[in-house]
């Protein structure tokens, strides 16, 4: 007998449609955990986009909290073909009338022909000695931050072309090259740095015995103090020489074109002579001041109109306090003053509509800069005052805490010691002349330096973060392991696995209520195909009763 294959065969009922319509009751549950679910992915996302934002307005704010950005100079070059600057400090600021006399010039002589390049010189070492030549007294002084460099030359080097390649390899302070000028193959030394020290002489011991003269390896020495020919070998291409130029009239000589130690803060690059005065102007650089600012501006903006969104009717965080409480404490940090100055964004052009966007009055910040060029870095970066002359505030780390702090010094600076002393009664850590808070407490990476020489109580120095530094500390406080953003969106996953857990669960007694459906029906289904038998055999059996009659 051929078994039922699927319920309602054998009776005719639609059991596989009861099964289904059954099922799909019974499904109702699982609906909404993937509804829920659903839901809550998009506030992941969505606190996702708000974290971003964050973090975004964090970088535009820790961008405000460095005096570079607070401070961005400009150096505008009357000529800059001539002469062009780089500004790097506010020490740098200032107008400057330059004039150039000399470029400074890397020395370059080019030793006697010979027939090619794999030609062979002759074996032996070559002494390469960095320094300086005087014509006038004909002396040459070595360069005593440079150590003379000997290279030998042995078989297999002794062509042109070996001896250059180890000369390229020897790291000596000077290049070499081969130059075919139409009669024959010359090796040609420059060195590898500009300026009247970086001159050098090349010394030979020639296996063929002769040291200085024009065969064998001795074909390419160069001492200038020699004789030609009799170890002055090579033909002077250029000598070495310094820049030399003026500053607001003030002689200056330098071994480079590039100029980073005449003005502090100052780069200079060196390019021409000048046949008048160039003037450099260097200021404020109020483009990119302004640029740092409309970035800060922007970031504020997009992550207000984040949360001010979620706040609406209908948004998926409407019925969450978490973005009205942000947007709260964002507004009440960005409105508050630095205590220490009683200045705040509005003094500097920054102020709020009454919808609470930001934006940026320009006209009232160059007024602002004018009246006071500090006011920035008063408003935004981190600042110390000291009761006492001798102690000069430095610096500070993310772990330092405003506050008013006590200083002693043990231990005086002396010019070769290091310093020691207390801060606030805890012992700090000396590097020469400069004391530094200790970690662990709230002096922790608190900076200063004293005079040397001096000792014993200081008074105190009192510190206070900027707005840029309080906003950056604030936004990583909710970034943060058991901060706001992290917590909530830690509940949202922690609901989330446990929505999956359920639906583990509603799946496994789905199935199984399933196949106790099947069962029960299947059963059904055999019982009246079993009664639909019977009644057929007994309507035939009292058919057949009726026709006996």
């Amino acid at each position: 007998m051929v078994g039922i294959s699927s319920a309602g065969i054998g009776s005719g009922l639609d059991i596989e449609g009861i099964i289904s319509s059954l099922m799909a009751a019974e499904r109702i549950p699982l609906g909404k955990v993937s509804q829920e679910r659903t839901a809550i992915n998009t506030k992941i996302s969505i606190y996702g986009i708000i974290k971003n934002s964050f973090a975004d307005l964090k970088t535009a704010a820790d961008k405000l909290s460095s005096l570079n950005n607070l401070n961005p100079l400009k150096a505008t070059s009357s000529d800059d073909k001539i002469v062009s600057a780089t500004a790097s400090a506010a020490s740098a600021k200032g107008s400057y009338s330059i004039e150039v006399s000399q470029l400074a010039k890397a020395q370059s002589v080019a030793a006697l022909g010979v027939a090619t390049a794999d030609t062979t010189v002759g074996t032996g070492s070559l002494t390469i000695t960095l320094g300086s030549y005087d014509s006038g007294t004909n002396t040459f002084t070595n360069n005593a931050d440079k150590t003379p460099v000997t290279i030998n030359i042995g078989t297999g080097q002794q062509t042109l072309e070996g001896i250059k390649q180890a000369i390229n390899d020897s790291d000596a302070g000077v290049t070499a090259s081969i130059v075919n000028d139409g009669a024959g193959s010359r090796l040609v030394l420059t060195s590898k740095d500009t300026g009247a020290v970086n001159g050098f002489k090349l010394e030979v011991a020639d296996a063929d015995g002769n040291n200085t003269d024009t065969t064998g390896l001795s074909l390419l020495a160069y001492d200038p103090t020699a004789a030609a020919g009799a170890g002055k070998n090579a033909d002077t291409l250029q000598v070495a020489q310094n820049a030399n130029f003026t500053i607001n009239n003030l002689p200056v000589s330098k071994a480079s074109n590039t100029v980073t130690d005449a003005v502090a803060g100052l780069t200079l690059n060196l390019k021409a002579q000048t046949t008048s005065p160039i003037n450099l102007e260097v200021g404020l650089d109020d483009t990119a001041l302004k640029t740092t600012l409309d970035g800060f501006v922007a970031a504020y903006n997009k992550i207000r109109g984040n949360l001010k969104d979620q706040q609406q009717k209908d948004a998926t965080l409407s019925k969450e306090t978490t973005p009205s409480t942000l947007e709260r404490g964002l507004r009440n940090i960005l409105r508050e003053q630095v205590a220490q100055y009683g200045i705040g964004l509005s003094d500097i052009g920054l102020s709020f509509d009454k919808d609470g966007v930001l934006s940026l009055n320009k006209s009232k910040l160059d007024t602002a800069v004018a009246a006071d060029p500090s006011i920035l870095e008063k408003v935004f970066a981190n600042t110390a005052t000291t009761t006492d002359a001798r102690v000069k505030y430095l610096g500070a780390s993310s772990n330092t805490q405003e506050g008013t702090y006590a200083i002693n010094i043990d231990t005086a600076y002396d010019g070769s010691n290091t310093i020691a002393g207390t801060i606030n009664g805890i012992a700090g850590t000396g590097t020469g002349n400069v004391l530094t808070g200790a970690t662990g407490n709230p002096a922790e990476g608190l900076q200063f330096s004293v005079v040397q020489g001096e000792s014993g109580a200081m008074g105190s120095i009192t510190f206070s973060k900027g707005l840029a530094e309080r906003l950056s500390d604030w936004i990583g406080s909710l970034t943060d392991e058991g901060g706001t953003l992290v917590s909530r969106t830690d509940g949202l996953s922690s609901r989330k696995s446990r929505l999956d857990d359920q639906e583990d669960r509603i799946n496994l007694r789905l199935e199984q209520v399933e196949k106790r459906y099947r069962a029960q029906f299947s059963a059904l289904d055999a019982m009246l195909a079993s009664m639909q038998q019977t009644s057929s055999y007994l309507s035939q059996q009292l058919a057949a009763l009726a026709q006996q009659r």
